[in-house]
């Protein structure tokens, strides 16, 4: 008995099993449905995700979960082959690299690929001339520049080889019919290639060893030049549109738009034009915050930068990190989708790669900055001032972008010497713990009479113990927890994307 190979685990940080799991179900049954009602269709699926969201490790993954059952399976990034001019070039040959030894076992089948895969070379465009220029130098040995130019000359009298208007209009004749002739013959080879295809896909029905449909996986669509994506989709469903081929093509659909309007024009309905693509769109669901973050931390490496101070002891959230769990608790907390974390992220990690060595980073703090600073600019600069010198200020200005329930967990004692307990305390006295600390001096710290493990005394016992160990009596040295503001102001100036 063959052995079952997880192809996601632990790497499956977004919990995509599911969506495939979900989605293999489904397209196998459409097309059961379908072969029994006699009429197997051909099938065309847009996975929809914005960037940044697992879509190529989504459709990777799933991929070898349909090669081990069994299915026939292609796989194409457009973005890798996107230096070609004819999409075709790269999208025929990865059919052949794929299937070839798919069915090298299965004579009939691989001589059924070989055939279309010939005919199909005959529809890329020539790579070295137009074919509008090889016809017109077939019929009058004259380049299709020189041909042009000729003929809008105002008196047609003008060719030079002796010629007249009467032969100017018996070569655009000829280049017409020519032209038509060509037309004709490509879409001969087009009908002739999808049958090649059908005779193909009949050819595996009949294999028990292999399952159906035939899957063709097109992933990084959104990243490349728009006439390239539009010449991709546009084979897809004139060429390769046969009964027992299903597509799954991952890509942005809105960020695909967008750069197609950049070429035809604002006005120009892309989105809907890429819809008639398109039979059915699946959306990859939005990951849950302790998944997700998960996933940015590693993404990010933003355990490899330091020691971060967190207020949330390890253990009062499971097994979640402290430094995880207070990320996921302040995003939810200030109302933050996916991609908003992932900016949020991003910015961190560009903080801490410039980060004193050796200095504690108090996360929840320099989190609290990157929101404020990423949701409102206003905000960010009354923190960075320290204008919001009392809490009710402090509050109000917070209380837009902060759900009123927001709280986490903490370890808390009265004194010390009773055993700590977990309380719960809003997120918004956290923060404002930090931002009222700002206003003492390393001085007026070591003056404080601290309870280091109760709150909100250990946030500042904690920003106490960053203070230099020593100073002259004539310094008056401030934590570094002040010059969080002009860090994160500074690695604002890298735009997030």
């Amino acid at each position: 008995m063959s052995t079952v190979i997880d192809n996601w685990n632990p790497e499956d940080k977004l919990g995509r099993k599911e969506s495939a799991d979900f989605l293999t179900n489904h397209l196998i049954k459409r097309y059961a449905l379908a072969s029994k009602h006699n009429h197997p269709d051909t099938f065309v699926l847009n996975i929809r995700a914005d960037w940044g969201f697992g879509k190529s490790f989504f459709l990777q993954r799933w991929e070898k979960d349909l090669k081990q059952a069994n299915f026939p399976v292609v796989f194409f990034n457009a973005w890798e082959n996107d230096f070609c001019d004819d999409p075709l070039i790269g999208f025929i040959s990865e059919i052949n690299n794929g299937l070839s030894d798919h069915f090298k076992e299965i004579p009939l089948a691989k001589r059924h690929l070989d055939e279309a895969i010939a005919i199909g070379r005959k529809l890329i465009k020539p790579v070295s001339i137009g074919i509008a220029s090889a016809i017109t130098k077939q019929i009058s040995g004259l380049s299709i520049e020189k041909f042009q130019e000729l003929y809008s000359q105002s008196d047609a009298s003008s060719f030079d080889e002796g010629g007249s208007s009467s032969e100017a209009a018996s070569l655009l004749s000829q280049y017409s019919e020519v032209a038509l002739k060509e037309h004709l013959n490509t879409k001969e080879t087009i009908v002739l290639f999808k049958r090649k295809l059908e005779r193909l896909i009949e050819t595996l029905q009949k294999e028990a060893s292999i399952q159906l449909p035939l899957f063709i996986f097109i992933d990084e669509l959104d990243r490349c030049r728009p006439t390239y994506a539009i010449e991709l989709l546009e084979a897809i469903k004139h060429l390769f549109g046969v009964p027992g081929v299903y597509f799954i093509v991952a890509t942005n659909l809105e960020q695909l738009g967008h750069s197609i309007c950049a070429v035809y024009g604002e006005q120009f309905d892309s989105e809907r034009y890429l819809k008639r693509f398109f039979d059915q769109e699946y959306l990859l669901p939005s990951p849950d915050n302790t998944r997700f973050t998960a996933f940015l931390f590693e993404r990010y490496s933003l355990n490899d930068f330091g020691t971060f101070y967190t207020v949330i002891e390890n253990g009062l959230y499971g097994e979640i990190p402290s430094e995880q769990a207070l990320f996921s608790i302040l995003c939810d907390s200030f109302r933050l989708g996916p991609r908003d974390q992932e900016q949020v992220a991003g910015a961190l990690q560009a903080i801490l790669m410039n980060w004193p060595k050796g200095e504690m980073i108090h996360l929840a703090y320099l989190l609290f900055l990157i929101i404020a600073k990423q949701m409102k600019t206003s905000l960010f600069q009354q923190l960075s001032e320290n204008r919001l010198s009392d809490y009710p200020n402090f509050f109000n200005a917070i209380s837009t972008h902060l759900r009123e329930s927001a709280t986490f967990k903490t370890k808390d004692v009265s004194n010390l010497d009773r055993f700590p307990t977990i309380e719960e305390h809003k997120v918004s006295n956290m923060l404002w713990t930090y931002q009222d600390v700002l206003k003492m001096t390393c001085r007026d710290l070591l003056k404080e009479d601290l309870n280091p493990i109760k709150f909100p005394e250990k946030i500042i016992a904690a920003v106490r113990q960053s203070c230099p160990g020593s100073y002259s009596l004539t310094e008056s040295p401030t934590p570094p927890i002040s010059d969080y503001a002009r860090r994160v102001s500074q690695a604002g100036q890298l735009i997030m994307k």
